[in-house]
């Protein structure tokens, strides 16, 4: 199972690899997040964790871009870089 560290590993190894290439914002959305760990969630109940940590590292000026309501899953857009929180 996937713990809400995992997540926040992984958050953050996404945003370190899209500052390399010079990027100055990143879309993530919670599922595909969730499935770059290697499970494939079947309901919204195994995604809690993983919006958690997303929503937890939103600063200012990032944007909840599709609500968790959506089908598509919850998408945050995070500016780049990360300052420190």
């Amino acid at each position: 199972m996937v713990s809400p560290d995992h997540y926040s590993q992984e958050l953050n190894a996404q945003f370190g690899r899209a500052v390399s290439r010079g990027m100055s914002h990143i879309l993530i959305n919670a599922r595909e997040l969730h499935s770059s760990l290697g499970d494939f969630p079947d309901s919204d109940d195994k995604l809690v964790s993983c919006r958690l940590v997303m929503r937890n590292e939103m600063k200012a000026g990032d944007v909840m871009v599709v609500t968790r309501e959506n089908l598509m899953g919850m998408t945050v857009r995070y500016l780049l870089p990360r300052a420190a929180h």
